[in-house]
């Protein structure tokens, strides 16, 4: 069986490390970086955290803690430390921080790249479908808007699915952990991963992941209980809905329209906001979660004895869903849809035909039709393809059968064919 030589893991380090630094270089600051405060709620800003731990201030590390979790603020702090002993900008210790989350997309690329190469896959896919889970829209998306810990979770997430299918339970389970005290999302994988592992190695991962994440959380609480539950309440029970709802989700067509000022990447500028009764808002999310549980319970139900890595293929239906039911969808938060749809076409189908459809709508969307600035386009073009492409992950995920089906009629049998591990 064929293998990367250790060279050549070398150069794909080399490689990928000087990709992510070029990509977080480029950044402009994150909007949401060092934002203005937003009293009496906490805004979702690393910067002012980040900024004491690299400092060595650990009260003001925890007395200014965002609603993300802890792992991310760990990682990017020693890079934006050297950043400023070196004397740079706040554009450059931002800079370095992302450099680290974007690093742990381009380690997930070289893991699939050898796993790829193990199995024979072309020489074409060995190298494209790496360089589309690092080399992304959303990747650019998320540092503009500040925040590169998305990255960071969505790597996390692929990467425990594949640790477990390998049977790999105590990485898995510190990978699941830590993804939990990156973003809260990241609890949405907790059964996908389970089901991607050995029997045997269940326990074992669950243990792991409770172990690390309450490593990461319990400190935060105890340090400062009050400001803890201030920050998750923040994104729980008392978010706003008001001049907050995005257009790429189902419940737009139920927003209203108001002109006020809000804060751009360019700026502040009088942009139309829009907003959803508080009732339907707060029901979104907990619908957004059960619908996540009944994918998770009929895929546990209907596919007993799946290939391991079929649960990368139900993450990524499950992370696509959470994006069209929440109203606050933004387009980097379609970030661990692409990487585990990215990371599942590249070990289990010759041609990633559902990734390059992903991809060009999402680079349309973002280079044409947003640009537009029309809001109800923006909508109806993200329901044009988010929404057959989640009907179709569901058909694949639930009925594979059923698809294979579909797919000899369209003779796209062999790009959808599942390969052997």
């Amino acid at each position: 069986m064929p293998s990367i030589p250790r060279r050549g893991l070398v150069a794909a380090l080399a490689v990928v490390a000087m990709a992510s630094a070029l990509i977080a270089y480029s950044a402009p600051l994150g909007t949401d970086y060092l934002a203005p405060p937003c009293h009496p709620y906490v805004c979702d800003d690393a910067g002012p955290a980040i900024a004491a731990l690299a400092a060595g201030k650990p009260h003001d590390f925890f007395a200014n803690q965002p609603p993300m979790g802890a792992f991310s603020l760990l990682v990017r702090a020693p890079f934006a430390a050297v950043g400023k002993l070196a004397g740079g900008t706040d554009l450059t210790i931002y800079r370095l921080g992302a450099f680290a989350c974007v690093l742990a997309l381009g380690l997930l690329a070289i893991s699939l790249m050898s796993a790829m190469v193990r199995r024979r896959r072309a020489l074409a896919a060995c190298l494209l479908v790496p360089v589309a889970v690092l080399v992304s829209p959303l990747t650019y998306s998320a540092l503009q808007y500040g925040h590169p810990e998305e990255l960071l979770g969505a790597a996390l997430c692929a990467g425990a699915v594949i640790a477990a299918t390998r049977g790999r339970g105590l990485l898995a389970g510190a990978m699941l952990g830590c993804a939990i005290a990156t973003k809260q999302w990241a609890a949405l994988a907790i059964l996908p991963v389970l089901l991607a592992a050995p029997r045997g190695t269940r326990l074992r991962l669950g243990v792991a992941a409770g172990g690390f994440a309450a490593l990461l959380f319990v400190p935060m609480i105890v340090a400062d209980p009050g400001r803890f539950w201030l920050a998750q309440k923040s994104v729980g029970i008392a978010t706003t809905f008001q001049h907050t709802v995005t257009a790429s989700n189902l419940w737009f067509p139920f927003a209203h329209g108001s002109t006020a000022p809000t804060l751009t990447p360019h700026g502040v500028d009088v942009t139309t906001m829009y907003s959803i009764s508080s009732g339907l808002g707060h029901v979104t999310h907990p619908l957004a979660i059960l619908v996540a549980l009944a994918l998770t319970g009929a895929y546990a139900l209907r596919r007993r004895g799946a290939a391991p890595e079929e649960a990368l293929q139900l993450l990524a239906l499950v992370f696509l869903v959470r994006c069209l039911l929440d109203p606050l969808t933004y387009s980097y938060h379609h970030a661990p849809f692409l990487v585990a749809l990215t990371a599942y076409e590249g070990l289990r189908r010759r041609v990633p035909v559902l990734t390059g459809f992903a991809f060009a709508a999402i680079l349309t969307m973002t280079h044409v039709i947003a640009p537009l600035n029309d809001a109800v386009l923006v909508n109806v073009f993200y329901l044009c393809w988010a929404v057959p492409l989640a009907v179709v992950l569901a058909v694949c995920v639930l009925a594979p059968g059923r698809a294979e089906a579909v797919a000899r009629r369209l003779r796209l049998e062999r790009a959808l064919a599942p390969q052997a591990a």
